[in-house]
């Protein structure tokens, strides 16, 4: 009896999903993200691992560049679609093209930047007339010079040298530098060579917020594809968020490292929610816009940016409503 019923239930389940229209999702291609050593950029890892992009019928390539400079110069260059980098690393990028929109910012630096120096560095006074190690017109000036005038100082009170985060720790064991910004791995590795933590980001709320940024000619080509990647991008997030260890296995599953390298100390990973308030208008860094302007006006300032990009072209909250 039970075999004589069997045509008739397949074909009602046939007509089921054909009325609900399949569960394939729509094919909606392929994005490359090119993406910095953070762990805030992370949850794009996540997805891809977690199968979420491909829920929403979308191939995403993570590639992790040599450096910053290199991931933008490429991204210019069509290379990637989308890039994951600082906010203040894009509007400098402003300068070279316009075709580039920020979509939401995956986290905010909340202790994970840091001023690291050498032990004879006590105060934040102690560093006038020395040597401070930072990549120069990058976010990581508007840190440093927010910190000196808080505490009644200029960047004219020390030297900058112009170095990459990765390299401080050497510098500082060197004496090429007496202090430098940085950030983890490399705070501890300055930690252990008799280095410590001067100031950090948790000193700056707001001040240094990480952007996806993607290409314009995408958004107007594949603005399916840019929604489904935010799509899969948050059900990272929340899963990262509710399941921290096994976060950690997908993501160094992708990066072919021990999940006990990976951690989010020092960083606040931004929700959906998170975003949706950061793309408000307001006067503090709680909106992304006037911390975008806070960069605007410095760059401006030390003669990196010569023309003040339009916020409101660069900010694309489209994707988070």
């Amino acid at each position: 009896m039970k075999n004589k019923f069997l045509p008739l239930v397949t074909l009602v389940s046939m007509l089921v999903l054909i009325a609900c229209g399949g569960t394939q999702p729509k094919d909606l291609g392929k994005l490359r993200l090119a993406y910095d050593f953070w762990p805030g950029y992370y949850p794009a890892l996540i997805a891809i691992e977690k199968g979420y992009f491909a829920e929403e019928g979308l191939q995403v390539e993570a590639i992790k560049p040599e450096n910053t400079d290199t991931l933008m110069s490429d991204f210019i260059g069509g290379k990637y679609d989308l890039m994951a980098v600082s906010l203040g690393d894009v509007v400098n990028l402003t300068q070279l093209t316009g075709d580039v929109a920020v979509i939401f910012a995956s986290d905010e630096s909340a202790g994970g930047d840091a001023m690291v120096a050498s032990s004879e560095i006590q105060s934040i006074s102690d560093l006038k007339g020395k040597q401070i190690g930072v990549n120069q017109g990058s976010f990581a000036e508007l840190f440093i010079v927010t910190l000196l005038e808080e505490n009644g100082m200029t960047s004219a009170d020390v030297t900058f040298i112009d170095m990459d985060a990765a390299d401080a720790p050497a510098a500082l064991r060197n004496g090429e530098v007496q202090a430098a910004h940085t950030w983890e791995p490399y705070v501890t590795e300055a930690k252990n060579d008799g280095g410590h933590v001067l100031f950090s980001s948790a000193d700056t709320p707001g001040l240094i917020p990480d952007i996806i940024a993607v290409r314009g000619a995408v958004l107007q080509s594949n603005p399916e594809a840019v929604a489904a990647f935010v799509r899969g991008w948050f059900k990272a997030v929340d899963f990262w968020k509710a399941n921290p260890e096994e976060g950690n296995v997908a993501a160094a599953t992708q990066l072919g490292d021990d999940p006990a390298t990976i951690s989010l100390e020092g960083i606040k990973l931004n929700s959906l929610s998170d975003n949706q308030t950061l793309f408000t208008q307001g006067d503090t860094t709680a909106s992304i816009y006037h911390t975008a302007q806070l960069y605007v006006d410095f760059f401006v300032r030390i003669g990196s940016l010569s023309q003040k990009p339009d916020l409101n072209k660069l900010l694309n909250p489209s994707f988070l409503k």
